[in-house]
């Protein structure tokens, strides 16, 4: 099973953007696509971008949960949230609203979506925690939604912007039930030389392969995964 991630920085530079990101995605071909950042300006058009994409790269499965409602000082309305697209048969999806901290100005959810594969259920969560400075809401965020997952008896494959500059310094939290991205050597945040984007994988399942895309498609690079299921 074959999984891209990738924070699609909105809007910014859309047009010069898209064809790279459509390239990127037709030549990797993944079963399923996590995007974050995908919004909705209707200033700017009637449908997000991973919709815009998907009248191109045509995946039978779609699905948007662009929740949370936010301040622009250009447009009047700015929603922002989590999307995907699956070549596979979707059969569940579940959006999760995580705890908000006082300090912190975004609201943020885990998008999870129940994928069909070879006659068995693949459980994937999505994910954008919130940016940690000088409070560590990402670290917060990725506990409780370990906690959840471990409540329901989940082995979900978690992917996404973790916005955290180090996810070995949380590894209390999930080196007894999942293997990470960060076994490989990738940088996913190239202006700052750095990763914050990660895939976790149960470890009921195995690993194999992650490769990270060019620069071009946002001020992220993408993350293409193969997972033995």
């Amino acid at each position: 099973m074959k999984i891209t991630t990738l924070n699609l920085e909105g809007f910014t530079d859309w047009e010069a953007r898209k064809p790279n990101i459509i390239a990127y995605l037709k030549d990797a071909a993944p079963d399923v696509i996590l995007f974050q950042e995908a919004v909705f300006i209707p200033e700017i058009s009637i449908y997000n971008q991973v919709q815009l994409l998907n009248e191109t790269l045509a995946y039978p499965f779609e699905h948007s949960a662009i929740t949370r409602l936010q301040t622009s000082v250009v447009y009047e309305t700015f929603r922002e949230g989590l999307a995907c697209l699956s070549k596979l048969p979707v059969i569940k999806t579940d959006d999760i609203i995580l705890k908000k901290a006082s300090q912190d100005k975004h609201n943020r959810i885990i998008q999870c979506i129940d994928v069909a594969i070879d006659g068995k259920i693949v459980k994937l969560a999505n994910v954008h925690f919130s940016l940690t400075d000088t409070i560590d809401f990402a670290s917060a965020h990725l506990s409780e939604t370990l906690s959840i997952f471990a409540a329901r008896g989940e082995e979900r494959i978690i992917a996404g912007d973790f916005n955290l500059n180090h996810l070995e310094s949380t590894a209390e939290l999930w080196q007894e039930r999942y293997v990470a991205s960060t076994r490989f050597s990738y940088t996913s945040f190239p202006s700052l030389n750095k990763s914050i984007d990660y895939v976790l994988v149960p470890k009921c399942y195995e690993f194999t392969s992650l490769a990270a895309s060019a620069d071009g498609l946002s001020d992220h690079r993408a993350l293409t995964v193969d997972i033995k299921t």
